[in-house]
């Protein structure tokens, strides 16, 4: 050490040179007027060989005259040292110093890793985070897109042209959509309709079923909390569901289920466009489309103190209704067709009679009520065309149905019967399980993967507590 450095001095040079990482300052002519130990030696000298020194001698290639002059800092740059060649290269910040008028005095050069080996193995586990990072948002992606579009709506009948034109006209525009409609008629379906078609498509469809959300976990579900937020939450935080629609459209189904707590919340986001995690101090801007749907009443609840009036006039800017299956008789027997393309068996018809029946059916449950109709017909068929005998008999039992005069007759399509048995089966298990795919893969003894590709080859939707086919 310089002889005349004074006890201060000494010091801090002493904590200059206990930290594990290079520091070295230079002033306007590039001179070392400050550097700890780890520097020096990387440089290949000591403090004391190294202090007053141009720094240009020391590493022709040091970018400190860069710096310097534009007054920009460069974080994170690979630099190589004359002494190791260039073979082995350096992570540097490269920082201006300036005086308290804002004038540039100097260089701060800042090298974070001196030993090779350690460099390596965070090369090796950012590579690893890298690679995790691209498979999840790979998942996130598929869990978290749109799958049907108008076309995926069967049936030509004016009330579901109605619906389709009211898709057409309301997908660009960036209000939001409340769907109303009973149990089964493709309320799930219309809003991936509205977001495919709207700007927003490439962005993340985040679909919840706020039926199916425990109400002392909404808010943490919905909106997200930070880390050590209550007890038994992540200590690393979790981002919430309206987060992750950030740039696409968030989808609440069932929307008279919302905890009235929430709802507050909920409004707030709506009217400011940002979020704040339950424990955390600092809001989060997001934007996205929101999309409605219930089959409840809402301004009956409104009248009751269940459903805030604000947050109703707030979400029911522009309204689809959707018509029930009696409604439209005439679509009962393509959608019946096309379900039964879904559950593998494509060369299935009907008898006339079993298209009367269906057809004077009132299908309280609508479409999912005739998709759980044709799976138990298929299950149950004896001739080759599915008659009105093979139907449930909720379905049948007012009306009366003429004895069979041909004689039973096996299934000639083995695969038709096996693909229609593995989806009543899936049907069953998921409905046992809420929709809940993992504990249904669980209970299955197959993965989520295979269990997913199971439920799209069939046109089981598996959201939770709701399973039906897609299609209205």
């Amino acid at each position: 050490m310089p002889e005349e450095w004074n006890s201060s001095e000494l010091l801090y040079q002493s904590v200059l040179d206990a930290l594990p990482e290079g520091i070295l300052y230079c002033d306007t002519n590039y001179i070392v007027r400050k550097v700890n130990q780890c520097y020096a030696s990387l440089l290949g000298g000591d403090v004391k060989t190294i202090l007053g020194r141009p720094l240009p001698d020391l590493n022709p290639l040091t970018r400190a005259p860069v710096v310097i002059k534009n007054g920009r800092p460069e974080m994170g740059d690979l630099c190589t040292l004359p002494l190791f060649g260039d073979n082995y290269k350096f992570v540097v910040n490269r920082i201006p110093v300036r005086d308290s008028d804002g004038a540039v005095t100097g260089m701060v050069s800042h090298i974070l890793f001196t030993d090779p080996a350690e460099l390596r193995e965070l090369n090796r586990k950012i590579d690893f985070l890298a690679k995790k990072l691209k498979h999840y948002n790979r998942s996130l992606k598929s869990e978290h897109n749109a799958h049907y579009d108008i076309e995926s709506i069967i049936g030509d009948s004016a009330p579901i042209q109605a619906v389709k034109k009211l898709i057409q006209n309301y997908a660009a525009d960036a209000h939001p959509v409340l769907i109303l409609g009973r149990t089964g008629t493709g309320k799930e379906l219309t809003a991936h309709a509205l977001h495919v078609r709207s700007n927003r498509a490439a962005g993340p469809f985040v679909s919840i079923n706020c039926a199916a959300i425990p109400k002392e976990l909404f808010e943490a579900e919905l909106f997200g909390y930070a880390p050590g937020a209550f007890s038994d939450a992540r200590k690393e935080g979790k981002i919430g569901q309206i987060e992750l629609a950030n740039t696409g459209t968030l989808f609440l189904d069932e929307i008279g289920d919302i905890p009235l707590h929430a709802q507050v919340k909920l409004l707030r986001v709506l009217e400011e466009k940002r979020i704040t995690r339950l424990g955390d101090v600092s809001g989060r801007e997001v934007d996205f489309r929101l999309i409605t749907a219930t089959n409840r009443d809402l301004q009956d609840m409104i009248s009751q103190g269940n459903f805030r009036e604000d947050l109703y006039y707030r979400i029911n800017t522009l309204t689809i209704r959707l018509p029930p299956l009696r409604a439209r008789t005439e679509d009962i027997l393509p959608l019946a067709r096309h379900i039964l393309s879904k559950i593998g068996c494509p060369t299935a018809n009907f008898t006339d009679e079993a298209v009367r029946v269906m057809e004077a059916y009132a299908w309280p449950g609508n479409v999912r009520q005739l998709f759980n109709t044709l799976v138990h017909a298929t299950l149950h068929q004896s001739g080759e065309r599915i008659d009105a005998r093979d139907l449930p008999h909720e379905v049948t039992g007012g009306v009366q149905i003429p004895e069979r005069h041909s004689p039973p007759q096996r299934h000639h399509d083995l695969a038709a019967w096996l693909s229609a048995q593995e989806a009543g089966f899936l049907t069953a298990a998921l409905q046992e399980n809420q929709g809940n795919v993992t504990l249904t893969a669980r209970q299955l003894g197959i993965s989520r993967v295979t269990l997913y590709a199971k439920l799209k080859k069939y046109g089981i939707r598996h959201s939770a507590a709701d399973t039906a086919v897609t299609d209205l």
